[in-house]
């Protein structure tokens, strides 16, 4: 360290006249930079806790097991509607210019007291690509058609309602949609349809590369989903034995292996959603969700 010292004072004396000037100008810019970046770091930066070093890379940081169960507490408040965006330097070509990259494209509130309440919220993913275009095509199909029909329908007092969140984290997008059913005297139901869509690759993102992305090891996340699940699972049999029938899930079915699970998003903040809903197969609002 002393020889590195000693090359620094070398160096300075040689410096004359206006070099040296310029010299401590730049370094005490350098330091002004400095300051104002820790400062800026420590107190105003939204991502200061996943992303200390302000790389724009938000992978979450590491938290309590109270922590991810306040995280799965408050799931059903994300759908806000809105887009949350770690970074406004994100380059790409939009389909419509003045519009985000997510944005509510189609808003339908209608009620017949004799049939029907509808309130959908839908996000149109704003990136002129083909496969974005196609998950538009999709979003539409599967929730837009569907409100139309009940409002058509004339059967039994429905209660149809769709609401969103939409993150972008570094060149990923992550949109969520929640769909709430009830029809006629039957239970609600709840499902969660997902897309992640990766800009640079212009593709939808799996599970796994979330998994790489977070660096997390993929055995960890799977045992943490077949863990969620049996807990789920021993749970609801013994409210099942106690007070009667409920809805029972199957920790061997498939569906819980992360090559075949389809429901998964990444926040804004770094943490990765993975959630199972069951109303498309059975009467049920249940739902489990792993964070991590």
């Amino acid at each position: 360290m002393s020889s590195i010292n000693r090359a620094i004072r070398r160096f300075v004396s040689k410096l004359r006249g206006k070099n040296k000037v310029i010299f401590f100008l730049v370094l005490l810019l350098i330091c002004i930079i400095a300051v104002c970046l820790g400062i800026y770091g420590q107190f105003f930066y939204k991502y200061s806790e996943t992303d200390p070093l302000m790389l724009g890379i938000h992978i979450g940081s590491k938290k309590t097991s109270a922590d991810y169960a306040n995280l799965k507490s408050n799931f059903s408040n994300l759908f806000t509607n809105e887009l949350h965006v770690n970074s406004e330097n994100v380059r790409v070509e939009k389909i419509e210019t003045s519009q985000p990259l997510v944005y509510t494209g189609y808003s339908i509130q209608n009620e017949d007291e004799s049939y029907y309440n509808v309130d959908i919220q839908l996000p149109v993913l704003n990136i002129d690509t083909e496969i974005s275009q196609k998950i538009n095509v999709e979003i539409n199909e599967k929730f837009y058609n569907k409100a139309t029909s009940i409002m058509r329908s004339g059967d039994d007092y429905t209660i149809y309602q769709v609401s969103y969140v939409a993150y972008v984290n570094q060149d990923a997008v992550s949109i969520a949609i929640k769909e709430t059913s009830k029809y006629g005297n039957k239970p609600e139901t709840v499902n969660i349809v997902t897309y992640n869509y990766s800009i640079p690759d212009e593709k939808e993102i799996d599970l796994e590369d979330l998994i790489e992305l977070k660096e997390a090891d993929k055995d960890d996340v799977q045992k943490n989903i077949n863990d969620t699940i049996k807990t789920a699972y021993d749970n609801a049999h013994e409210i099942s034995e106690q007070y009667g029938s409920t809805f029972e899930r199957n920790p061997e079915d498939e569906m819980y292996k992360i090559e075949k699970t389809k429901s998964y998003f990444l926040t804004d903040d770094g943490y990765v959603y993975i959630v199972y809903t069951y109303g498309e197969k059975a009467d049920t609002n249940e739902i489990d969700i792993v964070v991590f």
